[in-house]
């Protein structure tokens, strides 16, 4: 009748217990007890009323012939023979010493007054020690069975209650979890992170796969920045069978405490950390201490995560339209050029074309190793150096609707010899972030790979 169940704990293992299955009540009902016939004990048709097995006639008859088979010993144990007294059978002995002993404690509960006053919980007195003894065994068996029943049962206190269904985790919070035993604890936070426990190559390999499919699609990106207020959010491991959550918290604690695709769950939490600038080292719970990251810690963690190989973005490329009104820019053999005069070499440029052509946007990679990273990251220092990196331009891009770009300060630069008109670049190194300002084919292209691998 019972039905096997599985929990999932905190820690990520699987308990089973059994409990009874949900329809139990529509099971048929069980067929009432048969009874022999009243008479059979209490009267018989071939003796006459009354001349049964439990009738005094009955009793005494089975009196006489088991005494005359020889059991005297146990008729004259109860006092029943007739001759009074008896011998002492053992089971009168027995309950014997065991009213005594109750008659003991009773004097000495008396004397002593209650055995609570007694700090250790026992009786003093005249055998007071062989009682301690026995009632420390017993209470010492009694927290082994608790301890081993705590790690399976569903009600430990680091077990993983599921919310049900419609409502997600941050509905169903719970101030502190119960411990077998009667303690509570409140600090879940101290359990250890489950990214000890799995393949750190695989890990790595599902976190850098969601961070890029994050950071794919602009559109998709802000439903999860906007942390649910444009609706619910799906969970991207679980695809079309994943449940709905309002926020981002609710996901991130399913996907941290997800038993399925484990390694997935657990890389699709280190990416929506990073995306919302939150800490990933530490354990989520639903007091959301995990969300409490310093600003240059969470953009720290979101630079680390470079495209690859690395390129250095750089903008502000245009030249104008020409006579089709199509952007015309700075071509890809012009921004090489322009990159070895800077003193810079290794690095290819492409530039990024659009429907209305050109997007003022181009690309210089460079080789993807160690050297390339460190001939990018000293291309995107020049520009920061110089006020035009990423900080620059965002404050820059911010004025640009409904400004005439040809006498903006901010683009366009005037050669006080020759009065010729130059357009001012602005580079930083690409990272995961910008994976959306990447034309489709870029976007297929590229990798994404952690600074701090690479000692840069």
């Amino acid at each position: 009748m019972l039905e096997r169940r599985t929990v999932v704990l905190a820690d990520g293992s699987v308990r089973s217990y059994f409990a009874l299955p949900p329809d139990y009540r529509d099971f048929p009902p069980m067929p009432p007890p048969h009874f022999p016939r009243p008479e059979r004990f209490f009267g018989d048709p071939d003796l006459g009323p009354g001349r049964g097995r439990l009738s005094p006639e009955g009793f005494l008859r089975d009196r006489d012939r088991d005494r005359d088979r020889g059991d005297s010993d146990y008729w004259s144990s109860l006092g029943l023979d007739g001759k009074g007294g008896g011998v002492e059978g053992p089971q009168k002995r027995k309950f014997g010493d065991e009213r005594d002993e109750l008659a003991r404690q009773r004097q000495q509960l008396m004397h002593y007054g209650n055995a609570s006053s007694n700090p250790n919980g026992f009786l003093g007195g005249p055998g007071g020690d062989r009682d301690r003894d026995r009632d420390r065994d017993r209470d010492r068996r009694g927290a082994d069975y608790l301890a081993s029943t705590s790690n399976s049962s569903p009600f430990r206190r680091n077990a993983v209650v599921e919310p049900p269904p419609g409502r997600g985790m941050e509905d169903f919070r719970a101030s502190k979890h119960l411990r077998v035993g009667g303690e509570y604890d409140a600090h879940s936070s101290e359990m250890k992170m489950k990214y000890h426990d799995v393949d750190p190559q695989a890990l790595r390999k599902a976190f850098v796969q969601y961070v890029k499919v994050l950071n794919d699609n602009l559109t998709q990106k802000k439903i999860y920045l906007e942390d649910g207020k444009r609706g619910p959010l799906q969970c991207l491991t679980c695809g079309r069978a994943s449940r709905e959550f309002s926020d981002v918290h609710g996901l991130i604690m399913h996907a941290y405490n997800s038993h399925d695709l484990r390694i997935d769950h657990l890389g699709l939490h280190k990416a929506l950390c990073v995306l919302m600038g939150w800490n990933y080292a530490k354990v989520p719970d639903n007091s959301r201490a995990y969300q409490l990251l310093p600003s240059d810690e969470a953009l720290a963690n979101k630079e680390d995560l470079v495209l690859w190989p690395p390129m250095v973005i750089i903008h502000n490329t245009l030249y104008g339209k020409d006579k089709d009104g199509r952007m015309e820019g700075i071509g890809n053999k012009a921004m090489d050029s322009k990159i070895r005069d800077l003193g810079f070499s290794g690095g290819k440029s492409r530039s990024l074309y659009g429907k209305d052509g050109h997007q003022g946007i181009t690309l210089v990679k460079f080789a993807g190793d160690q050297s390339g990273l460190k001939e990018a990251l000293r291309l995107a220092d020049f520009f920061e150096k110089d006020n035009h990196g990423r900080k620059a331009w965002v404050r820059v891009e911010s004025t640009l609707p409904g400004r005439d770009e040809e006498n903006n300060a901010n683009l366009v630069k005037v050669d006080e010899k020759t009065g010729e008109k130059k357009r001012i670049f602005y580079g930083y190194l690409g990272t995961a972030s910008d994976l959306e300002k990447l034309d489709f084919e870029g976007r297929k292209k590229a990798g994404i790979e952690s600074r701090r691998e690479y000692n840069c």
